[in-house]
């Protein structure tokens, strides 16, 4: 009876649409806000003489002003580079504007311990300047000599929000099994990720897209633009590894977010599906709410008995589950493994594998994939119980071993929301569910330059992204010997097994 009802539905969305013809689309149109869309461009090179004769190129891939509680600032972001964090660490660099007014030293972050991403320069600004749509940074070193100036436009949109997301952008790994099936499928996980996340309470997301966009990306983001759901944040340059582009998303999202929301989701790729586990326990009912994303980070808080100005972040567990066919939602699957997931790294040797999180926008500086990198000082991580909150992770099959980790567990926990996220996307795209996503599974993004051919490449590989390596290159996927050689030579697994330690306890 379900079944038939969920089919009566479907049917009645494809002849609405139908009938509609040009008229509804054109009625949808009229009523819809302008779409929020911003362009970076990199910033001009910068050279300047530090020291007897060296020269150094400061360029900030984004510079974001940022006005309110969270503070009134200009955040210039810049990736990590060795020389340039040393000097910073070393020697003060200052801003102002034109008139040198309110010359002011920068404060840095992005240099403490863990895994470097950026470096991050806040120049604190006038709030009374906080209406202006142009802003011009003049830096200037420690002697007083102007280095250069950087041109920004204040062009965030001003809502506040509760929950956010950034969404890093779509790309293909096809020349890695691994990934080969997860994103050739990256448009039907994406458009599927945002109505599910939206289903259940996300106030807006901060949608990244790089370079040339295709006409099937364009088709995906419109209508969630045009709702006002999501802001695109389109960089003209487009780096050719995609970890370097989310590192430049998750950084620009945290400043972007600044003073427009309370939680931010930086990191969950659109394979991953938080859900809560414990709504007893966190909002004293049986069920969960539908619009858990607005309430669930604060509820955790409390459960814990902390006040929301001593968190940093909330991290989680995930466990790994099956795909299901290509013209099903994603979270159709009903096949987990039994433990939640560990990182490939550490597997057999019973570590937790690295969590997903969200941070608390007010403590955080810097962030991490995994977690919070740098942050108020002494603010603190809530590392939940996945009998509390878990996220689902959708994995081709053969990413993982199947003899010794088998997708052996039943788990229907979102099946329930399968009807609803059916009807909502043939609301949203006027086309039959079914068909529109097996229609997006056929379509592939661009592609990612191959890693291993990136890293081999050393002359494009900065000392600081060797930290980061387990993640890129774990052993057991294409860097064999070689691969274990090069992580024990750079000392990165006695890094990771401190990282371990600091992390989990």
């Amino acid at each position: 009876m379900r079944h038939q009802m969920h089919s009566l539905a479907l049917a009645l969305a494809a002849w609405a649409v139908a009938a509609c013809a040009e008229d509804c689309s054109s009625l949808l149109q009229a009523r819809a806000p302008v779409a929020q869309y911003t362009v970076v461009e990199q910033q001009e090179e910068i050279v300047w003489n530090i020291a007897r004769g060296t020269n150094y190129t400061l360029q900030f891939f984004s510079v974001v002003p940022t006005f309110g509680a969270d503070g009134n600032y200009i955040a210039l972001l810049h990736e990590f580079d060795p020389v340039l964090s040393n000097y910073v660490g070393e020697h003060a660099l200052y801003c102002s504007d034109a008139s040198g007014v309110h010359k002011t030293q920068l404060r840095v972050y992005g240099r403490e311990k863990g895994i470097p991403v950026s470096l991050i320069f806040h120049c604190d600004w006038p709030e009374e300047q906080s209406e202006l749509e142009n802003f011009e940074v003049f830096l200037e070193n420690e002697e007083g000599k102007t280095l250069g100036k950087v041109a920004v436009n204040h062009n965030t949109p001003s809502a506040k929000h509760q929950s956010v997301a950034c969404v890093r952008d779509v790309f293909m790994l096809d020349h890695l099994g691994l990934d080969r099936v997860n994103e050739t499928l990256a448009y039907k996980h994406l458009v599927e990720w945002l109505e599910f996340h939206l289903y259940h309470g996300m106030d807006h997301f901060f949608v990244y897209t790089f370079g040339t966009v295709d006409d099937v990306y364009e088709e995906i983001l419109k209508p969630y633009l045009l709702a006002g759901a999501a802001t695109r944040i389109h960089f003209k340059t487009r780096p050719d590894f995609h970890r370097q582009r989310q590192y430049w998303s998750m950084t620009d999202c945290l400043y972007r977010s600044k003073n427009h929301a309370t939680w931010v989701m930086p990191t969950v790729d659109r394979d991953e599906y938080f859900r809560v586990t414990g709504p007893n326990e966190l909002f004293g009912t049986p069920s969960v709410p539908k619009n858990y994303f607005h309430t669930v980070w604060d509820a955790i808080v409390r459960h814990e008995g902390k006040r929301e100005e001593d968190v940093k972040s909330i991290t989680f567990d995930l466990y790994r589950f099956e795909l299901p066919s290509r013209d099903e939602l994603t979270i159709s699957s009903t096949m987990r493994q039994a433990e939640t997931q560990a990182a490939p790294f550490s597997r057999g040797e019973g570590k937790k594998g690295w969590p997903k999180f969200v941070y608390n926008v007010k403590n955080a500086n810097s962030v991490y994939v995994h977690w919070v990198h740098s942050s108020v000082h002494g603010t603190e991580d809530l590392h939940i119980s996945p009998s509390l909150g878990v996220a689902n992770h959708y994995r081709s099959p053969f990413d993982f071993d199947e003899h010794e980790f088998p997708a052996n567990v039943s788990d229907t926990t979102l099946q329930t929301d399968v009807v609803a996220l059916e009807e909502a996307l043939a609301a949203r795209f006027q086309r039959n569910p079914r068909e529109f996503l097996k229609y997006l599974s056929h379509k592939h993004p661009a592609p990612d330059v191959p890693e291993s051919n990136w890293f081999a490449a050393t002359d494009r590989l900065p000392t600081s992204w060797k930290a980061a390596l387990p993640e890129y290159i774990p052993v057991d996927w294409f860097g064999g010997a070689a691969g274990h050689n090069l992580l024990a030579e750079n000392g990165i697994f006695d890094q990771l097994k401190r990282d371990d330690l600091q992390m989990f306890g």
